[in-house]
């Protein structure tokens, strides 16, 4: 197994075959709370970056980590206009406090999570 190559991206850091996004990404500061499904508690972060496919969030507190392959539900609050968006996302990377994830939508998250549940995955 190859060993991930960390490289800069802005002010952060992420693994270099992730790098470079088709989806131009927008930097945000709002925060939000992850949901991994089968796993219990919340993971609180602040979102950083934004696209149409994914975000880049930062851990603030949790007592534990997403993996690789987790499914999770984000919640972003959005302070400006006082209202909440939920997302669904799976986990494509995590090194240390940053997380990337790629929005999927609710079909994929039942399937992944059969998948799962009946081993496959």
């Amino acid at each position: 197994m190859n060993p991930i190559k960390i490289v800069e991206n802005g002010d952060h850091q992420m693994p270099e075959n992730l790098s470079v996004s088709r989806a131009q990404r927008y930097p945000t500061k709002e925060n939000a709370h992850l949901e991994i499904y089968g796993r219990g508690g919340k993971i609180y972060c602040r979102l950083i970056n934004l696209s149409t496919s994914g975000a880049y969030l930062e851990i603030v507190s949790s007592n534990h980590s997403p993996r690789k392959g987790d499914i999770l539900r984000m919640t972003v609050s959005l302070k400006q206009i006082n209202k909440s968006h939920i997302l669904d996302a799976e986990v494509v990377w995590a090194k240390g406090l940053g997380v990337g994830v790629r929005f999927i939508k609710s079909e994929e998250v039942i399937e992944k999570l059969r998948m799962r549940v009946s081993g496959m995955f």
